[in-house]
């Protein structure tokens, strides 16, 4: 990279770029008798990086100053040289611009006008030049709205690209993407036969065939039926032609019971497989029906060490690939380690579902019993009413009965926390479900969940194996992040290389780092850092499930804008876990309850088997989460119960 080029406020390339600024100017290159295009457009470049407030180290007052004035005329020559340019004078020069200065170009061209002096043809032989890329004219209003039937043509032309139109409408972007401008004579008939023609045309690529798949009507783009159902074959047809490929992957997961083995449970290895055995003889020792149910919980995990379900998607979890990967904004992420989670909780139940049929048990029976008399006695709510089917019933029969169920059961404690009782006559005028970010808690500060700036900078240089503080690579992979580093090792701040003290340094003075009396780098205050190294990996904290000097940080953090609560029943993630497999939030989703409640689900028995199962298990950990909740706020309303007698004996003492 040759040139001059501002791409961003925060990219990391301004630095080395302000230097070429400063040799630029020190050598006076902008001192020429002609410019050519490229020679304008890096001087509207350099413009961008002085207006963004940008400086070079060596600079002064006096040199900023004079700088400054530089720009003003850099800003009336690029002025003048757009203003006399011609349309052929476009054609001709077009291909000579530099890449990097392409969709700066169409932007000038925007502002100053200059389209209007561009002839129809000279706009079509634009479009097949080497470099031209139609999404630098669709950044500019201006120019569409002037060149609507040509563009509209253009686009027309030809099938790919309606990849355009999907990578804009439907892709999911990291960040918000940047505005374009589409023809409006492109109606919503023309984008759907041209995606239609790109679903018929050879060259189709698997990605975006998944994003017509997964589309979801908007007042941009809307999908018929037939495409979605088209493209869809299609998907199925190439994901086939993959597998059937050696690039898949197979990963193969085991469980299993013993009747010998002494561990609860144990992980061995066979023949490459990984295999989870339980052991009978441990799980006999406790059969009653509210040991049996925890279970559930305590030894095959549903719920992890803070009561959140162990199952949901963590972005911590997400491989970097995953999320370049493209996808359907609408669409759920199904990471590699989603589905391997997904895969071991599912044979984990089936193999507990197993050994409680041994013992002539079924799981309903275990639901029930848990409900309508356990959570009820022990919370003092004879309120709570589930009634699960029979097993003599068809798969189709039993789902038929389980839904409705496991939606009054959720409303039944929305209930619950607003009125401290269940009105069942007031459940059975209700006509609309609640949404599953809608069922509350009966804390109000549950679960904690990271924001700002700040939260994002600790994250990444104390936590990301790409932080640039220290090149912990040297300790080989005994460490994965800064902070587990200078927790485990003293180091100095000659430990450091040169280009890395200056970042040191600056968490010092902001009291992130300290030197201690040893002169040790170590954390200024851990406790800050340990919540933000848990917010990272798991996304959310369960506030209660955390010790007082703990809960006491979170709240100096919330103070700083580093956190924020929420009240619900499910934190955000595992809102879209039930969303995934039972509505139809998400475009990839299995629509359990929209499929069954509207008669559009499989006909397929074996089908309709595993989908019972899926809402089974779906039931137990929504009936684990009810439980947690009530245990939350039990727990809480006994700690303040001692915290008052404690205090009031140091009263009866002191008197």
């Amino acid at each position: 990279m040759n040139r001059i080029v501002f791409f961003s406020k925060e990219d990391l390339i301004s630095y080395p770029m302000m230097n070429k600024i400063n040799e630029f100017f020190e050598n006076n290159s902008y001192k020429k008798s002609s410019h050519s295009i490229n020679d304008i457009l890096e001087l509207h470049h350099i413009c961008n990086y002085i207006d963004n407030g940008f400086t070079h180290h060596e600079w002064n007052d006096d040199k900023i100053e004079e700088y400054n004035l530089q720009i003003k005329n850099f800003k009336k020559d690029i002025n003048l040289y757009f203003n006399k340019l011609e349309s052929q004078q476009i054609v001709d020069f077009y291909d000579s611009i530099d890449y990097n200065y392409c969709e700066s170009f169409w932007l000038l061209v925007n502002r100053f006008e200059i389209y209007k002096k561009i002839k129809s043809s000279d706009l079509k032989l634009l479009f097949l030049k080497q470099k031209f890329d139609i999404n630098d004219i669709l950044y500019c209003n201006r120019i569409v709205l002037f060149f609507d039937k040509e563009i509209r043509d253009y686009f027309l032309s030809n099938e790919r690209n309606a990849e355009n139109l999907l990578n804009y409408y439907e892709s999911n972007h990291d960040s918000r993407p940047k505005e374009k401008f589409y023809p409006k004579s492109l109606t919503l008939i023309d984008r759907e036969n041209l995606i239609n023609n790109y679903i018929d045309s050879e060259n189709v690529n698997l990605n975006y065939i998944r994003l017509i798949e997964k589309n979801k009507d908007s007042e941009f783009l809307k999908i018929s039926d037939k495409t979605r159902l088209k493209a869809k074959r299609l998907s199925n047809k190439l994901n086939d032609e993959l597998f059937d490929s050696n690039n898949a992957t197979v990963v193969r997961r085991g469980v299993s019971l013993s009747k010998d083995q002494e561990e609860v449970s144990k992980i061995t290895f066979k023949d490459g497989i990984q295999i989870i055995s339980y052991s009978e003889k441990r799980l006999l020792e406790n059969i009653d029906e509210i040991s049996l149910f925890k279970n559930f919980r305590s030894i095959f995990g549903l719920l992890d060490f803070q009561g959140c379900i162990n199952s949901v998607s963590k972005s911590a979890q997400i491989d970097t690939l995953e999320k370049v990967f493209m996808r359907s904004k609408n669409e759920f992420l199904i990471s590699a380690h989603f589905q391997d989670k997904t895969l071991i909780s599912t044979l984990k139940f089936q193999i507990y579902t197993h050994f409680l049929e041994s013992i002539n048990i079924n799981v309903e029976n275990l639901l029930e019993h848990f409900v309508n008399i356990y959570i009820n006695t022990k919370f003092n709510i004879n309120g709570f009413k589930l009634y699960l089917p029979t097993l003599s019933g068809t798969p189709l029969e039993k789902i038929r009965l389980i839904v409705p169920e496991f939606e009054s059961l959720i409303e039944q404690y929305k209930l619950y926390v607003h009125d401290d009782h269940i009105d069942f006559e007031l459940l059975q005028v209700t006509t609309k479900t609640s949404g599953f970010e809608k069922i509350p808690s009966l804390m109000e500060r549950k679960y904690v969940y990271p924001i700002g700036d700040e939260y994002l900078k600790l994250s990444h240089n104390f936590f990301a194996d790409t932080s640039f503080l220290f090149n912990y690579k040297k300790y080989g992979k005994k460490y994965t992040c800064f902070f587990h580093l200078i927790t485990s090792e003293n180091i100095t701040m000659e430990d450091f290389e040169n280009n890395r003290k200056f970042y040191v340094q600056q968490f010092i003075d902001e009291n992130y780092l300290k030197v201690d009396e040893n002169g040790w780098i170590k954390p200024y205050n851990e406790k800050l850092l340990t919540v933000i190294g848990i917010l990272r990996n798991n996304d959310v904290m369960s506030y209660w499930y955390f010790p007082e000097n703990i809960r006491n940080e979170i709240d100096k953090m919330e103070i700083q804008k580093m956190v924020t609560f929420s009240g619900s029943l499910f934190s955000k993630s595992e809102q879209d876990y039930f969303n995934f497999y039972l509505n139809n939030r998400f475009s990839n989703g299995l629509w359990l309850r929209n499929k069954y409640v509207h008669a559009t689900n499989s006909h397929d028995e074996k089908e309709q088997e595993n989908d019972y199962n899926i809402l089974l298990k779906l039931l137990v950990t929504l009936v684990l989460k009810i439980d947690d909740d009530l245990n939350i706020a039990r727990s809480i309303i006994i700690a303040d119960m001692n915290k008052k007698d404690k205090n009031k004996g140091s009263s009866n003492i002191n008197s």
